[in-house]
């Protein structure tokens, strides 16, 4: 080989990568930092107003960790005609780089600067291995935890400690593009170029940028999220920040332990399965695992596991658990789970067996025992509890209901904040002396009390429990009705039931006291005569053979109300 040759070859190849990494650059950039813009009158205003009045103009969003931009500090830049790139250096300065990705431009503090030594191993037939290590461009001392990523055949590692690495691809003969991260230091992108191929049916993948849009850490900032998931995968996914891929299917027997490795909590997959539990970056479609799923951005269509659920940000379409599932955003669609569903908020409809958990409702609620939301828009169902701010619906509990506004909670004890509560002391023509507690909401309360009575009667002591609604409501005056059932005993063997209807005017005394005073009509049904209480009022019905007998009587008494 001749001198010329030899030097016609190697300028020939050095033009060539030249020119795909050109090409690559012209193909990737949507051309935002190139953009010319102009700026008026930005004396003493907020690096974020600036940013914002820039974005909504060109028509992109700006993608930056409020903890290293400070958005919140006075820049004084008047009447700037240029490039966006010359703008954004002349705020932050030479510590700070800015990336593009579609609909973005990325800042990120980014002082330090990295070099590469790298070594490519390949024998005939087998996978391509790429050894090297990553140094700091001024101190020279090995970069630990950086991330070395090939972006088109998904597959990523993490340095070790003296920044030493190797990553092994099974598709070398392509152009490997290489991209190594690292949180405060600038990335930095090599194009590792195979034989040239004529007619290559190459199909683009698809990448995007996730912004946080202020939501928080996502499944980091959830003790559930940090169990589990390793410190390796946090540690990717900082170094990495928002960059998301696009890969159709996922297999996978534990969180690393799958086809995507440890790039998969960065990878959206269409179809996720599960063998015990997996880790993505999100779905658009379909995910089931045999224990759990774990996503760290979102579950659209369709989302099962044995035993829980894990998502950062939102779902859409149907949930199913076990026992549990935790979505640290929004919910439109279905939750079912065994025991828990907690979410941000809700459009459509929690069911769980003990607990469901919400920001904010709008649907439907069902809890075999407790419902927690901070507002509703709908319905919410338990066995024990409801706990709302807000309601503009309906609460159904068997014990409590609580809330800061409800019109209509229906249960036995409504601690409404914005509601009416009352204790009254009363008699009826049974001669029995009671207590009761009212409480709920505008419209609609829960009653429970108690009583004894003050004649001969076998059984002494009474049990009530009602609903009630007010039908008018003024100042002096309120009218209202309930419907009540009375369980008499004598806390041996014997007990008798009754039912009760009840019409109550009350005539107001001052702001908090009122005299009650209404027509009942009751209804009694005896399997005995040998232990029941004597039935006073007028009877309207009675059989002696069935022991049913309706009746009309009459109930009075004082109430204080607040």
């Amino acid at each position: 080989m001749t001198i010329a040759s030899f030097f016609g070859r190697s300028l020939l190849k050095w033009l060539l990568i030249v020119a795909c990494v050109m090409e690559a650059s012209v193909c990737d950039a949507q051309n935002y930092l190139m953009n010319d813009i102009a700026i008026n009158d930005s004396s003493n205003q907020r690096v974020g107003d600036l940013l914002d009045r820039i974005s909504h103009n060109q028509a992109f969003y700006f993608a930056y960790n409020s903890n290293t931009v400070a958005v919140d500090s006075v820049v004084n830049v008047p009447n700037y005609r240029g490039t966006l790139i010359g703008f954004l250096e002349r705020i932050f300065g030479s510590d700070y780089e800015f990336k593009e990705t579609p609909g973005y431009v990325i800042i990120r503090y980014a002082p330090g600067a990295m070099k590469l030594i790298l070594r490519v191993e390949k024998e005939r037939g087998r996978p391509l291995v790429i050894a090297g290590q990553i140094r700091d461009a001024n101190n020279d001392n090995g970069i630990y935890l950086a991330s070395i990523y090939e972006r088109n055949v998904l597959v990523s590692t993490l340095s070790g400690p003296t920044g030493n690495f190797k990553l092994t691809i099974k598709r070398p003969d392509e152009t490997i593009w290489l991209t190594i991260s690292k949180e405060n230091y600038r990335d930095t992108t090599i194009a590792l170029l195979p034989p040239v191929q004529v007619g290559s049916k190459h199909k683009e993948r698809r990448y995007w940028l996730f912004s946080a849009d202020g939501h928080g850490d996502g499944l980091d900032g959830t003790a559930f999220g940090r169990f589990f998931t390793n410190s390796k995968q946090r540690i990717q996914r900082i170094n990495l920040g928002g960059f998301l891929a696009y890969n159709p299917y996922q297999i996978s027997l534990m969180p690393g332990l799958s086809s995507q490795g440890l790039f998969n909590s960065q990878v959206v997959n269409q179809v996720s399965l599960n063998i015990v539990g997996g880790h993505t970056a999100g779905v658009n479609g379909v995910e089931v695992g045999g224990v759990f799923n774990i996503n760290q951005q979102h579950a659209h269509y369709f989302q099962a596991a044995g035993l829980f659920n894990l998502v950062g940000s939102d779902v859409r379409g149907v949930q199913l658990a076990g026992a549990l599932n935790r979505v640290v955003r929004d919910v439109a669609g279905l939750q079912v789970a065994g025991v828990s569903n907690q979410s941000g908020n809700v459009k459509g409809m929690q069911l769980s067996g003990i607990f469901n958990v919400a920001e904010s409702l709008r649907g439907v609620q069902v809890a075999g025992a407790v419902n927690v939301a901070d507002s509703i828009k709908g319905f919410q169902l338990a066995g024990l509890v409801n706990v709302a701010g807000k309601v503009a619906g309906v609460q159904f509990a068997a014990l409590v209901n609580v809330a800061d506004s409800s019109d209509y909670p229906l249960g036995i004890i409504n601690l409404i904040k914005n509601g009416r509560k009352s204790i009254a002391i009363g008699i009826d023509e049974s001669s029995m002396a009671h207590v009761a507690f009212r409480s709920g909401g505008r419209r609609l309360y829960g009653l429970v009390g108690g009583g004894h009575y003050m004649d001969s009667s076998p059984m002494k002591y009474a049990l009530e429990v009602g609903l009630g609604i007010h039908i008018v409501q003024h100042e002096w005056f309120l009218l209202d009705a309930e419907a009540v059932n009375r369980i008499s005993t004598n806390f041996k063997t014997d007990s008798e039931d009754q039912s009760s209807i009840r019409l109550l005017p009350q005539l107001g005394i001052g702001r908090h006291w009122g005299i009650i005073a209404g027509p009942t009509i009751n209804y009694t049904n005896r399997e005995s005569n040998s232990l029941s209480n004597p039935i006073n009022g007028w009877k309207w019905y009675h059989n002696s053979k069935t022991g049913q007998t309706i009746h009309l009587g009459i109930v009075s008494g004082i109430r204080y109300q607040w």
